[in-house]
């Protein structure tokens, strides 16, 4: 029995290389695309994108998404829309999220901005388990409402939990928690995290921090995870257009830590 909400998603490669869906379970309100093989420089790579025929997220809602990359495989994970939340009489909007990166696969995890409407709750918690070899490159951000409405901090809270293992070894903990209180606290209406996690590989953190530097209407710092296992950043931005750009800046600069392997497949 597929429990409402859930999301499994398990790849491997195949004997050219190119990443395929090995095993797929879903239920609304979670639904993918067809995996894709359109990224024109990881071409092996599966494309997938986590669609919401619901438009949102709401109160009630109690959503599971679990991702296994197996070795050699290559998963781009989207999602088709900014994740509106919703207030309701629900105890608020749930999401757990566990992904596992075997040695020798990798995960790209670029969900749409999250915006949560005036009076929601939303809690999410990501645990991610990278093995040494593995790649992990994810992305989240969080806008202070719909601003273009003038909601800004009217949420009643947000909360966002992420744990990194590696091996039998959790290598880092992050937790965001606001509320309304916070807009005294932050220098922007979005705040966005980026994670890169490669055990027993160089951290990409000198690359990153120039990408940072390149970067316009945003504030941001970067440092190094834990027993050399990656780069954590964060920033803030005032507009949706300065976001993006940085985005697309941090996402360019470690895709060129993606394994040789991979890059030969793709060849």
């Amino acid at each position: 029995m597929i429990a409402p909400g859930e999301l499994t998603v398990h790849v491997g490669a195949d004997a050219t290389g190119q990443t395929r869906i090995t095993s797929l379970h879903q239920r609304y309100p979670q639904r993918v695309t067809t995996a894709l093989h359109s990224d024109g420089r990881f071409p092996n790579a599966a494309v997938l994108c986590v669609q919401s025929p619901s438009g949102g997220t709401f109160s009630d809602d109690d959503l599971s998404t679990t991702v296994v990359c197996a070795p050699g495989s290559h998963l781009v994970l989207t999602t088709q829309a900014a994740t509106q939340v919703f207030a309701g009489d629900g105890p608020g909007a749930r999401h757990r999220l566990r992904f596992t990166v075997h040695s020798g696969a990798v995960l790209e995890y670029l969900p749409k901005t999250l915006i949560p409407q005036s009076d929601s709750l939303f809690t999410q918690t990501l645990d991610v388990d990278v093995a040494e070899g593995g790649r992990y490159v994810g992305w989240d951000a969080v806008a202070a409402g719909r601003i273009a409405h003038g909601e800004r901090f009217r949420y009643s809270r947000v909360d966002t939990a992420v744990t990194v293992r590696s091996g039998d070894r959790v290598i880092a903990r992050d937790r965001q928690r606001f509320s309304p209180g916070a807009a005294i606290l932050l220098d922007g209406d979005y705040v966005a995290t980026q994670l890169v996690i490669t055990p027993g590989q160089p951290a990409a953190l000198e690359t990153v921090r120039t990408a940072l530097r390149s970067l316009s209407g945003v504030r941001s710092g970067a440092g190094e995870i834990p027993y050399r296992s990656g780069v954590f950043v964060r920033l803030t931005a005032d507009e949706a257009p300065a976001l993006r750009q940085a985005q697309q800046a941090l996402h360019a600069a470690v895709r060129g830590f993606v394994p040789t392997s991979q890059l030969k497949r793709s060849a």
